[in-house]
């Protein structure tokens, strides 16, 4: 479990922010599910923080899509769409088990 955790809570942003990285690192970024879970928080914070903009534009980039900004709500729909399809993984799995 922590095999699989760790890199991706490296490369969601949580510890660093995702603005200058490589693009095959941003390809990783994009890819990781928990980026999705992590910028929401991140930009409902910076909405309350007084930053100057240079600072924000580093330290609160967003994901981006190619050169798309994606926004919080469709951020919020894709975590929820695949929580829910673990879930059901996880039922399916466990039904086997029995």
């Amino acid at each position: 479990m922590q095999t699989a955790i760790m890199p991706m809570m490296f490369l969601s942003g949580a510890m660093f922010p995702l603005a200058g990285l490589p693009s095959w690192l941003h390809v990783l970024t994009v890819v990781n599910p928990m980026t999705y879970a992590v910028d929401p928080m991140r930009q409902a914070v910076f909405a309350h923080l007084d930053v100057p903009a240079p600072a924000a534009a580093v330290l609160n980039p967003g994901v981006r899509w190619f050169t798309q900004q994606v926004p919080v709500p469709a951020e919020l729909r894709i975590v929820t769409a695949l929580g829910l399809l673990l879930l059901g993984v996880a039922v399916l799995q466990s039904e086997k088990a029995d």
